[in-house]
């Protein structure tokens, strides 16, 4: 063998090792069916009914990877205005598996006329592709955050976002509006007002520097007919760079952080609810 044909041969085989060694950190989907449920009384809609039966649904997938782990919301109290069953949905739902997420989904099966002892449910069953997140998450790397000691709201009412970190990060702020969008988380945080999100130690969102140029105003739905809406907050913390658009689709961005993998983020959600005003 020539010392080009040599050269060649090695170039080729650490190519290859280079290949498997990248195919070896990426995480492998797992197809599993879960199955939701959710009663439908007289104050909630049946396309609501079947929509909050589908979320449970995709919670059942992550149960059935064996990745129980969960970490609780904050929204601590319900509405007592006919919506205090959607809240304990939400409240429950939004708990979230810590260890995977689900990156495809399709309804294979769904019955609105589902009854359990006399009780009439929305049945939702899914079929899905998920995965477990590469790695661990890195135990001297941590955050927390919350909005206070309020968890309900009237709209119009500013938020504040209190956080501390162990270490400096790249934060990003997401938005969940489940009332009217499911499937998208919508970026707060860096925004046109504060672009440098590299935070250090114990901050708020507004930061204190610019908390007189913007602040985060609970609104209210125009189009919604019930009278308190739950929503959330996603802070993330991340080692490196992370650039995340205005608008992004939840399980795009969980796939995105699957790549980063784990010992290199953190995430932390806080929930509570907004009140319309009468």
């Amino acid at each position: 063998m020539s010392i080009c044909d040599h050269l060649s041969y090695l170039l080729s085989v650490s190519s290859t090792l280079i290949f498997l060694i990248f195919i070896s950190f990426k995480s492998t989907a797992e197809i599993v069916n879960g199955e939701g449920i959710y009663e439908l009384p007289n104050n909630i809609s049946v396309k609501d009914a079947c929509d909050n039966a589908e979320l449970s649904a995709q919670y059942d997938v992550l149960r059935k990877l064996g990745l129980e782990r969960l970490k609780s919301n904050q929204v601590e109290a319900c509405t007592d205005s006919g919506e205090k069953a959607n809240c304990q949905f939400y409240q429950s739902t939004f708990n979230f598996v810590t260890g995977g997420y689900i990156k495809n989904y399709e309804v294979i099966k769904k019955n609105s006329e589902h009854f359990i002892n006399n009780f009439k449910f929305c049945r939702v069953v899914i079929k899905a592709e998920a995965y477990k997140y590469k790695g661990e998450h890195d135990p001297e790397f941590i955050l927390y955050a919350d909005v206070g000691d309020k968890v309900r709201f009237f709209e119009g009412s500013p938020l504040v976002i209190y956080a501390d970190l162990s270490e400096k990060a790249y934060i990003n702020v997401l938005g969940w509006y489940p009332d009217i969008d499911k499937e998208n988380y919508y970026k707060l945080y860096p925004n046109e007002f504060e672009k440098d999100n590299f935070l250090k130690k114990k901050f708020t969102i507004p930061t204190r520097d610019n908390s007189n140029r913007y602040e985060l105003k609970l609104n209210f739905p125009e189009n919604l007919k019930k009278d308190e809406t739950q929503e959330f907050i996603i802070v993330l913390a991340t080692k490196r760079k992370f650039a995340i658009l205005n608008k992004i689709k939840i399980s795009e961005l969980l796939s995105r952080l699957d790549d980063e993998n784990k010992h290199n983020w953190y995430m932390q959600k806080i929930g509570y609810s907004v009140l319309r005003k009468n």
